[in-house]
Order: structure tokens, then C-alpha cells, then sequence
């Protein structure tokens, strides 16, 4: 298993931009011939939904988006995941108390279960996939489970297409055989809206996993403080000890401080708060999204202005 350095002779085949082009090119061909729409109305409707995402994002409350529309989808794919996913892989970089926590888990069970909370398209799971890739020598292989829970059902078919893109790649640039690849995936998809405790009566064994990823659930699923409240309550009582929670937001006082209320109710003990303001990696190139930017008019998201904290169940 991984020794957490990274080896110079084996660069990643995930590349976030790379993945997000097969993905929104196939879901504008889909959407063109379901609706007899051309291409050029397509990209501009995409257009349209991502800078009302935008808006939403910077309105002072709880943002509005309308996920379900599958144009909506194409544009927060495109605009939004590489650069989200980025973050993800920097975080699990960077926290050395986080990456000795996998490690350990790793060497222990053979695998490292992780849940992403409100995780839409499976953006943890690129991101979680390139650091691994990334930290793991020839030879070696990881195993992750990876469990996404969110109420619009209709994010299934990204994170299942994240995977098969991640896995084709690997097919191709390493061998056909699953046992000499760096990362093997499974997981699952379970349609739940974590601001409604009342559904998660017979969920316990959901939550009973070893890292569980927050990556801008508190800034922007939970409007009130008696859903933040009720929602670390019902974690308390059924995450194992031991586990890790990842608190990734954008910066801001307003969510550390919603952030250590969570925390403080279900119990879990956190790190020191770390801000991260940068831009993509180097090895990540908006090129690579083809003609998609001249299509649709707009630049992805590059750059993220965040904070991030781990929490320990105890």
C-alpha cells in the first residue's frame, strides 16, 4: 500500500478536465436528440443554467438550483467539478492527519470506506482517485468503497460514469486486468435528502464508514440551524469511533462557525481550521475540455477560495 509519495515515474491517467469532456460532450448529444435541439442552442442553454448557478452561489443564502433539469447538471459538471475535484485530491494531500488516517485504515481492512455527503456527480471521488493514483508505486493497489448519498436521484448516472471513466483508463494505459491497477472502486448511490432526518430511521449501517467527505454541504444544503443541528445528532449516534469527517467550504467565518457547531454536537474533535486560495494544478488544463469553451461561451471554474477541517468521532 501506498508510502505516500508520490513516484516519478508513474503520472496519473485521472485527469479531471479529460473526464468532464466525455461526460458533458455525451450528455449535450443525449440532450440534442431527445430535444431536436442543435448543438449551438444546447451550449447556450448550459450557458445559461451555469451563470444562474453563480448567482445562487453568491445570493447570501441557501442556493436554489435546479439539479433535477439534466442541462443544469451538464453545467455544473462542466463549469464547476474539475476545478471542485482539485480541491478534494489538495486537501487529502495536504492533511497529513487525514492520509496517515487512510493509510491506517488500508493496511487494517484491506479497503477504506468512504461516504460524501450531499456528493452529487461523484466530484470527491475524481478527486480522492487522483491523490491515490498519485501515492501508490507500481505494483501496489487500493481498494475504496465509495458511498454518495444525495436527494436527486439522477446524479447515479455521473458518479457511475465517473467511474467507468476512471476504470476505462486505467484499462487502457495500465492492463485489462483489474488486479494490476492502482485503484480498485466500488460503492453505491442511495437517494437521500440529509436535511430530512426523519428518513434516516434504518440508515445506521450507512453511516458506519471510515472517512466521510463534506465538500461544501454546509454552505450550501442547510438553510437552518435546527436542520444542521438535527442532521449532526443523527451522525453522533451512528458513526464508528474513530472515523473522519472532511469539512471542505468556501471561506468564511459564517460556516467555521457552522462547521464547529456541527462538530461540537456529534461529537466530533477537530483540527486546526486551514484556508487554501489557489489555482488549479499544473497538470490540469482547461484545454483539454476541447471545443466545449468556444461552444459554450464560458470558462470553467479555476481557482477556489476555501477552508477545510478534520473531525474525529470519539
Amino acid at each position: 500500500m501506498v508510502k505516500l509519495v508520490i513516484p516519478p515515474s508513474s503520472p496519473p491517467y485521472t485527469h479531471f478536465f479529460e473526464i468532464i469532456r466525455e461526460m458533458v460532450e455525451s450528455q449535450i448529444a443525449v440532450t440534442m436528440e431527445k430535444t431536436g435541439k442543435s448543438r449551438d442552442v444546447v451550449c447556450k442553454d448550459v450557458l445559461k443554467h451555469y451563470q444562474r448557478m453563480s448567482g445562487q452561489w453568491t445570493c447570501g443564502r441557501k442556493p436554489q438550483i435546479a439539479y433535477h433539469d439534466p442541462i443544469c447538471r451538464t453545467a455544473y459538471l462542466y463549469g464547476i467539478v474539475p476545478a471542485f475535484a482539485n480541491l478534494v485530491e489538495y486537501v487529502f494531500r495536504r492533511d497529513t492527519e487525514l492520509a496517515t488516517h487512510f493509510l491506517k485504515v488500508h493496511r487494517g481492512k484491506g479497503k477504506v470506506s468512504i461516504c460524501a455527503f450531499g456528493g452529487g456527480p461523484g466530484t470527491e471521488l475524481l478527486g480522492v482517485a487522483k491523490w491515490v493514483e498519485k501515492n501508490t508505486k507500481p505494483g501496489e493497489q487500493v481498494s475504496i468503497e465509495y458511498l454518495l448519498l444525495d436527494k436527486v436521484n439522477e446524479w447515479l448516472e455521473s458518479w457511475r460514469a465517473i467511474k467507468n471513466a476512471i476504470e476505462s483508463r486505467f484499462r487502457k494505459n495500465i492492463s485489462r486486468f483489474r488486479k494490476d491497477w492502482p485503484l480498485v472502486l466500488s460503492g453505491d448511490f442511495s437517494k437521500i435528502d440529509i436535511t430530512d432526518t426523519s428518513g434516516f430511521g434504518n440508515l445506521g449501517s450507512l453511516f458506519e464508514q471510515d472517512i466521510f467527505v463534506l465538500s461544501y454541504v454546509v454552505s450550501e444544503v442547510f438553510s437552518e440551524v435546527e436542520e444542521l443541528t438535527e442532521f449532526s445528532t443523527e451522525v453522533a449516534n451512528n458513526a464508528p469511533i474513530g472515523s473522519k469527517f472532511v469539512f471542505i467550504d468556501r471561506a468564511g467565518d459564517t460556516w467555521k462557525n457552522d462547521v464547529t457547531r456541527l462538530a461540537k454536537n456529534a461529537g466530533l474533535r477537530l483540527s486546526a481550521f486551514r484556508e487554501t486560495k489557489t489555482n488549479m494544478d499544473t497538470d490540469e488544463e482547461s484545454s483539454h475540455l476541447g471545443s466545449l469553451i468556444h461552444d459554450i461561451g464560458w470558462n470553467p471554474k479555476l481557482t477556489w477560495n476555501a477552508f477545510w477541517v478534520v473531525g474525529t468521532k470519539e
